[in-house]
């Protein structure tokens, strides 16, 4: 895998301009920004900053037309990174089943993410339980691996509560815009 590295503002200003901008209320401008879908999924694959790694949930849930670079970036990673973008990518596909209607109150597009990784995985179909239950054991199998106490749970019910309150947000700045 060819080490592309970006600056962590670089990869803040290229979330914003997809429409992720809860992570920082600055003015991150990019100095060098990943050009397809595929090199931004791989430079938040390799940031040390967990919150720009859990990013690429909301980027998910934003774009799921993003999902078509998914298993070419899959075939390219070493194990490391490709099991942690698998367990990103189905953390979106579940969240996404689990907050289906209050997602659609805010995003245009629906379109369910295609269930890509959880047989390799051995984890429960998305629709299993609207993806509670497959949540909870990729949270869990997460926590299993990991060196780090945090709970990985938390950290994605924490991730979507953030993408939220930016999609509130976002809302009720376009309901308060004057009409032209």
């Amino acid at each position: 895998m060819a080490d592309e590295s970006y600056a962590r503002e670089s990869l803040v200003a290229a979330l914003r301009d997809r429409g992720i901008s809860y992570l920082a209320p600055s003015d991150a401008v990019a100095r060098k920004m990943p050009e397809s879908h595929e090199q931004l999924l791989r430079a938040l694959l390799l940031q040390d900053d967990s919150r720009l790694r859990l990013a690429i949930v909301p980027l998910l849930l934003r774009h799921p037309g993003i999902s078509a670079s998914v298993p070419h970036l899959a075939a390219s990673l070493d194990d490391v990174a490709l099991l942690d973008l698998q367990t990103l990518y189905m953390a979106a596909v579940y969240l996404q089943r689990n907050w289906r209607s209050r997602l659609s109150i805010y995003l245009d597009d629906m379109t369910l993410l295609p269930d890509l990784f959880s047989h390799h995985m051995g984890l429960p179909l998305p629709d299993e339980r609207f993806g509670k239950t497959g949540l909870v054991e990729l949270a869990d199998a997460w926590q299993a691996r990991s060196q780090y106490p945090f709970e990985r749970l938390q950290a994605l019910n924490n991730t979507i509560e953030l993408f939220f309150g930016q999609l509130k947000l976002e809302k009720s700045n376009r309901s308060h815009a004057p009409e032209m």
